[in-house]
């Protein structure tokens, strides 16, 4: 992909709105439509989905990633998971209005947000694959090696629903790892 100008780069994030969001904020309930997605400066936000009264972690957002309801975003229907941050967070945030807009007064940024969807794409298909074909502890062992930052900073119960496992099951899994 060729490099964005600055003036492109200008273009495209002048309608973005610079923002401050405390640790613990509900950015968007299931069953609402997403209004904005978000560019995360610093911080994470958690992307889950609630169950029989629990919620599932499904993904986590960090720094440099662009975090929302993409789905929702996108069709302007309502979405079946929740976001909220789970760090304070530095984020730079665009409503759907003002993102269409950009994109149609500068379709080299088509290309951008096309490359970002396809990793998006290829890392949840890989999610997804993980929770079919590997045990609870190479799912944990390959959420070491490739989100490492995630294991300190994430709450150990959202770990264990990300990894389709229970607090305690997350326990055992890091015990077995630290004998070995």
């Amino acid at each position: 992909m060729e490099e964005l100008t600055a003036k492109e780069i200008e273009e495209f994030t002048k309608n973005f709105d610079s923002r401050t969001i405390k640790n613990k904020t509900n950015l968007l309930t299931a069953g609402k439509v997403a209004k904005e997605v978000y560019f995360i400066k610093s911080g994470c936000i958690r992307l889950f989905y609630e169950k029989d009264g629990e919620d599932i972690s499904a993904y986590f957002f960090t720094e440099k990633m662009f975090a929302g309801a993409y789905d929702s975003f996108i069709s302007q229907k309502p979405s079946k998971h929740s976001i909220e941050t789970i760090e304070d967070c530095e984020v730079l945030a665009i409503n759907y209005n003002d993102f269409q807009q950009t994109l149609k007064s500068n379709p080299q940024l088509n290309e951008l947000v096309r490359k970002i969807l396809e990793e998006r794409f290829v890392a949840l298909h890989d999610l997804f694959t993980s929770q079919i074909l590997d045990s609870p502890e190479e799912r944990y062992i390959k959420l070491q090696k490739e989100r490492p930052d995630l294991i300190n900073r994430i709450p150990q119960h959202q770990i264990a629903t990300y990894l389709g496992i229970t607090p305690v099951s997350l326990s055992r899994i890091r015990n077995r790892i630290v004998k070995k």
